[in-house]
C-alpha cells in the first residue's frame, strides 16, 4: 500500500502524484532480479480541508497480484 496525504487538495490528485512519480517502483524488482513483492499494489490518496477539518479518501489499484 502506498499512502499519500495532501492537504487542501483532493485524493484525486494525491494519487496522481503517486502514479507520475512512480513511487511503485520501489516494489518491483530489477531487470535481473526476482520480483521482491508479487502482491497487489493500492494507491491511496487522501486529501485533508484544513479550515473543515474533514477528510476524504480513494483507493486505486496500481497492481494486481502475480501469480508464482
Amino acid at each position: 500500500m502506498i499512502l499519500e496525504l495532501k492537504v487542501d487538495h483532493t485524493p484525486e490528485e494525491a494519487i496522481r502524484q503517486i502514479i507520475k512519480k512512480k513511487y511503485d517502483l520501489r516494489f518491483r524488482a530489477k531487470l535481473v532480479e526476482r520480483p521482491r513483492y508479487t502482491g497487489r499494489i493500492l494507491a491511496v490518496g487522501i486529501g485533508y480541508e484544513k479550515k473543515r477539518k474533514k477528510h476524504r479518501c480513494k483507493v486505486e489499484v496500481l497492481r494486481e497480484a502475480c501469480e508464482s
